[in-house]
């Protein structure tokens, strides 16, 4: 497991940590770079960089759409294993989780895909579309065991106890939980529902869980952190500020205030 990580999640402040998501290279690597900058500075203690495919399956129309532009700019994988290094380099406390989908990693492939990763400074690994029956999620977890990097792992409302259990087995930094069924940015997330599961999640284990999906307010993530768990992601309504806010010479102050008024909810 990523010791980044766990001294995060060990550390009382804040109480509940927000997990920020940004598409790799959007719009392009160095205005990228100046947004994450932001975040960071405005109090983001976890940094999920999601790496492009066409094939993004469990993104809403907001994030598809900044995967299809930096695809149309051939940005690659390896662009956005530098941007990890640029921010690494900026920040040596802030956690790194490159997130995405599997056939990005066996092209490239997996054993060389993790020397990279933990050469860049990265902590961990989710991907959208592997379960842990995989053999490709098999060879990805022992190369980052090795390593002593993460693998996070996905639980929806869907997951039953049993399956819930053998996926608790084998994750390490934290447990993303899917308030919601369906794609990013859609739903909004039902608070008593995600405490139901979050407090099963904890009789189960004292891995770290970060909720996610359907949080596009300060209001929202106040209400998901009351909930209990460790984390509050945020993806969604950042990169549609992006995408609203391009022409803005200011974006990644401006976009810093808008990540502020959650890290203070929180």
């Amino acid at each position: 497991m990523s010791k980044r990580l766990e001294n995060i999640f060990q550390s009382s402040s804040p109480k509940t940590k927000l997990v920020s998501y940004f598409v790799g290279c959007y719009p392009d690597p160095d205005t990228s770079f100046e947004l994450i900058k932001q975040a960071i500075d405005n109090g983001v203690s976890i940094l999920e960089i999601g790496y492009c495919t066409s094939e993004a399956s469990a993104e809403g129309p907001i994030i598809k759409k900044a995967h299809d532009h930096v695809l149309e700019n051939n940005f690659t994988l390896k662009d956005t294993i530098k941007l990890v290094k640029k921010i690494r380099d900026y920040n040596s406390e802030v956690g790194i989780v490159l997130m995405g989908y599997i056939a990005n990693l066996y092209k490239y492939p997996i054993p060389t895909f993790v020397d990279d990763i933990k050469k860049a400074g990265a902590d961990a690994v989710l991907v959208v579309d592997a379960p842990h029956e995989l053999k490709e999620e098999n060879i990805l977890r022992e190369n980052l065991n090795k390593n002593e990097l993460s693998l996070i792992k996905l639980v929806a409302p869907t997951t039953d106890e049993q399956r819930l259990k053998d996926i608790i087995k084998i994750s390490s930094g934290f447990l993303y939980q899917v308030t919601v069924t369906g794609t990013t940015g859609q739903k909004s997330a039902d608070e008593s529902t995600v405490k139901n599961f979050i407090d099963k999640i904890k009789a189960i284990s004292n891995i770290p869980v970060c909720t996610g999906f359907g949080i596009k307010t300060p209001g929202d993530a106040k209400k998901m952190a009351n909930t209990g768990p460790s984390g509050v992601i945020v993806g969604s309504a950042f990169v549609k500020y992006i995408q609203d806010n391009l022409e803005d010479k200011n974006l990644p102050q401006n976009l810093g205030k808008l990540i502020n008024s959650f890290v203070k909810e929180l």
